[in-house]
């Protein structure tokens, strides 16, 4: 069987969906039966004996565009290769870019989504209203102006159109859709993507539990550095209880748009020495030396790769009581659930480590058995092969 897997960012550099895409890859290939081909985007075009990369559009205007309109010369170009490939079925992941032209050009094949953000139900993809608060149905016309948040109007219109689209066009191609929690997965069917299944993503294998390491002041954030990950607030919550307990640090491992301006804002508040961006690197050592990973994410997350990877590594968690993040962290448990809208829960939440090394270990060893009560990689390809082959 050839199997097609097809992304918007074909790098592992990248956040949850980029790791859980590039691990499907791989856990695939293991497999004698399967035959597995990449299909993606990139700023150069690439190929090898098994993917394939195309050049996207600098503009971000012009991915907008592209999301509303057909573009002849890349429907040109992705059909080329599928037809090349003739795979029995063909996985999607994000299709944010070229959508039209993407989903027209997989038409006449089995396909296949797993769905990595809320964009099926939000034009925005964080399914929240202006007041931040998480949105309990996905759009509708009773909550239209809400999900516009503060966007440009301009900006919601485009939106708007290519959501309108793409909905349109995912329940003509897609057959299955694949989502890595169960509250995704209710919100998809509540939005009559009525084959929509939930599927855990893959987890960490083969790593221990080490305390040794552990700093007690040092806190980490892992993931991407956009508006929607809460890292302003972060910082802000951080500088109060900086405050109170100078010592203190954060590593911030990542990249992303909001890099510069997150910078200025450790700059402004004279936290240069507290606080450290350490960019893409392997964040082993980083979760062995920290007594808490804090997950602050403000837009609702699918998963949060980021949360397991620390109940891996057996990290207590501190994590904003929202979507799967409060389903996978249990309250006084395995972690630490804080209300992002409440000024200072944060920071309180935060200092509870600060002097406490055995209540870290107890909530990261929680977390760690946890993690091997529904999550096993060989069950998820097994299940994943299933439903290529049904």
């Amino acid at each position: 069987m050839k199997i097609l897997l097809i992304t918007d960012n074909h790098s592992p550099d990248g956040g949850g969906a980029e790791k859980y895409f590039f691990t499907l890859k791989t856990e695939l290939q293991k497999h004698p039966d399967l035959t597995v081909y990449s299909l993606g985007f990139g700023s150069t075009a690439q190929s090898g004996s098994d993917y394939d990369v195309l050049t996207e559009t600098s503009s971000t205007p012009m991915r907008l565009f592209w999301r509303l309109f057909f573009h002849p010369g890349k429907y040109k170009e992705i059909r080329t290769i599928i037809a090349r490939i003739n795979p029995d079925v063909i996985h999607l992941h994000n299709v944010k870019k070229y959508t039209v032209s993407l989903l027209k050009a997989v038409r006449g094949y089995k396909v296949v989504q797993t769905v990595h953000d809320y964009s099926p139900i939000c034009p925005t993809g964080w399914n929240l209203h202006h007041d931040l608060r998480p949105c309990e149905t996905g759009l509708h016309l009773t909550c239209f102006w809400q999900h516009k948040r503060n966007l440009n109007s301009v900006i919601y219109a485009g939106l708007l159109l290519a959501f309108v689209r793409m909905r349109t066009l995912l329940k003509n191609a897609v057959t299955t859709f694949i989502a890595p929690s169960p509250l995704l997965a209710n919100y998809l069917q509540q939005n009559n993507f009525h084959t929509s299944i939930y599927l855990p993503p893959f987890r960490e294998q083969n790593t221990t539990i080490r305390f040794e390491k552990m700093q007690l002041q040092q806190f980490l954030y892992v993931g991407q550095l956009g508006k929607h990950k809460g890292v302003e607030k972060l910082i802000d919550e951080f500088a109060i209880a900086c405050k109170k307990h100078p010592a203190i640090t954060l590593k911030i491992a990542g990249k992303g748009p909001e890099e510069n301006s997150l910078r200025t804002q450790v700059k402004n508040l004279a936290l240069e020495k507290n606080i450290l961006f350490v960019g893409w690197i392997d964040p082993t050592t980083l979760y062995e030396e920290a007594s808490a990973v804090i997950f602050p994410s403000i837009g609702l997350e699918s998963f949060g790769l980021v949360l397991t990877e620390a109940m891996s590594h057996g990290r207590a968690i501190i994590g904003s009581n929202r979507g799967p993040t409060a389903w996978l962290v249990e309250n006084n448990k395995t972690g630490l659930l804080y209300d992002p809208l409440k000024h200072g829960d944060l920071a309180e939440k935060m200092l509870q480590f600060t002097n406490d090394k055995s209540l870290a270990e107890q909530y990261g060893c929680a977390g760690y058995e946890k993690l091997q009560t529904f999550m096993n990689n060989q069950q998820i390809i097994n299940e994943m092969i299933k439903i290529y082959k049904s």
